[in-house]
């Protein structure tokens, strides 16, 4: 039942406007159409902005996030140093206070990818 009702389906078209503003309008913007007549419709002011400084304060700030966004890579510093490897061992000496730990650190950072809370020995 439905496959028939499908297959011999005639679907009316929209009544057409004969009369009215709307008849008026489409049969004259038909003729302007056929003669080449036709009027540019824009609207200058439709598109304009209201306050061009508030207008340059968004661009340049999304131009700005925009720029905050783009990420540059690190490169990967044990990259450089895989034809040396670490040493083998390292002894730093030094009084206190003048950075011993922060240099092992930051050596185990360079050499590995890890960080050390802290360092022992």
């Amino acid at each position: 039942m439905a496959d028939a009702a499908v297959d011999g389906q005639v679907n009316r078209g929209h009544k057409a406007v004969k009369s009215g503003r709307g008849a008026r309008e489409k049969k004259r913007a038909k003729k302007d159409k056929r003669d080449g007549n036709q009027k540019e419709r824009h609207n200058s002011r439709a598109f304009g902005v209201a306050n061009t400084v508030r207008t340059q304060r968004s661009i340049q700030r999304n131009l700005d996030r925009a720029q905050k966004k783009e990420y540059v890579p690190l490169s990967d510093r044990r990259a450089a140093r895989a034809e040396e490897g670490p040493p083998p061992v390292v002894a730093v000496v030094g009084p206190p206070g003048v950075g011993k730990s922060t240099l092992i650190r930051s050596l185990v950072r360079m050499y590995t990818n890890h960080s050390l809370a802290d360092p022992t020995g």
